[in-house]
C-alpha cells in the first residue's frame, strides 16, 4: 500500500533527497526520425483527400477576395462580374440597369462611384447591398476585346444606385468608371 509520504507533490518546493531526471538525445541519433506509423497514416489521408477530391465531394477553391476585392469608404466592390452582365459586351456592359454617365460623382472622394443623395439630394440615391446576393455595392465587370480606346480590353467598376426621373418615377441605374485598360 502506498502511503501520502510518499507520493511526491506536484507543486511546491523540490524535496531534498529527490534525483533531478535530465533526457537527452543520444549523439548518435538522427535529427529526425519519422515512425512508420505516421508515415502510412499521412500516406492513407493523403490518398483519401485525393480520391474525394476526383469524385467531387470537395467543392473548387473559391477566388480569394483580396485579389481585386476594393473597399474604398463604405462601398464593398466584388471582384468579379455577376452572371447577370456575363453576356454584355463593352457597351453597355456592367449590368442590367441602365448606365448612366451623369449618375457618376466627378469629384471628392467618391469620384466614380454613383452620386447619392448626400452628393445630390432629391435626385439620386444608392442601392447599398443590392449587387449579387444582396451584399455589394457594385461590381468589377472586364471585357476581352477592343472597347473604345483600350484596343485588348477594360474593366469597368460598376457602382449601382437609382435616379430620379423628370416626372418623378424612380430607375435603376449604374454609374461605371475604368479602372484598367489593356493597349
Amino acid at each position: 500500500m502506498i502511503e501520502l509520504e510518499d507520493v511526491p507533490p506536484l507543486r511546491g518546493p523540490r524535496p531534498a533527497d529527490a534525483r533531478r531526471v535530465r533526457r537527452r538525445v543520444p549523439p548518435d541519433a538522427p535529427a529526425f526520425r519519422p515512425v512508420r506509423r505516421s508515415v502510412l497514416t499521412g500516406l492513407a489521408a493523403a490518398g483519401a483527400t485525393a480520391g474525394l477530391k476526383a469524385l467531387g465531394v470537395f467543392p473548387p477553391a473559391r477566388e480569394a477576395l483580396s485579389s481585386g476585392f476594393e473597399l474604398v469608404g463604405y462601398y464593398d466592390i466584388y471582384p468579379r462580374c455577376p452572371s447577370y452582365a456575363a453576356g454584355h459586351n463593352c457597351s453597355p456592359g456592367c449590368g442590367p440597369s441602365l448606365v448612366c454617365a451623369s449618375c457618376c460623382r466627378t469629384s471628392g472622394k467618391y469620384k466614380g462611384f454613383h452620386k447619392s443623395g448626400v452628393s445630390d439630394p432629391g435626385r439620386y440615391k444608392l442601392r447599398p447591398s443590392d449587387c449579387y446576393g444582396s451584399h455589394w455595392d457594385g461590381w468589377l465587370w472586364a471585357y476581352s476585346k477592343a472597347c473604345g480606346n483600350c484596343k485588348k480590353g477594360i474593366t469597368w467598376r460598376c457602382h449601382d444606385g437609382w435616379k430620379k426621373s423628370k416626372a418623378g418615377n424612380w430607375y435603376k441605374t449604374i454609374c461605371r468608371k475604368a479602372t484598367a485598360c489593356k493597349n
